[in-house]
C-alpha cells in the first residue's frame, strides 16, 4: 500500500469518526425512509460526485446511499449534510 493511499484511509476513518461523534452527541438522530430516498434520488444519485462502483461520495469519502441504518449510510445520519450543500 502506498502512502498516499495510507493517507486517504486515514482522512476517511477520521471524517468518518467526527460524523459519529456529531451524531452520537445530538442522540442519534434519524432520518426515515422517505427522507433517504428523497435526498439520494434527488441530489446523490446522478451526482458527477458519486462514484457508483463504491456508493461513496468522491468528497467525503462517505457512503451514501438508500440504506436505512446511519452506519452504514452518511444519509440517514441526520445530523450529517452534502459536502456540496446540496442537501
Amino acid at each position: 500500500m502506498e502512502t498516499t493511499d495510507r493517507q486517504n484511509y486515514v482522512k476517511l476513518a477520521y471524517r468518518y469518526g467526527r460524523a459519529l461523534s456529531r451524531w452520537i452527541k445530538a442522540g442519534r438522530p434519524i432520518r426515515n425512509e422517505d427522507e433517504i430516498l428523497d435526498i439520494f434520488t434527488t441530489h446523490c444519485q446522478g451526482c458527477e460526485y458519486l462514484d457508483e462502483n463504491y456508493g461513496r461520495c468522491k468528497i467525503c469519502g462517505c457512503h451514501v446511499g438508500t440504506a436505512t441504518s446511519p452506519l452504514l449510510n452518511k444519509i440517514a445520519m441526520g445530523t450529517e449534510h452534502c459536502p456540496e450543500g446540496k442537501w
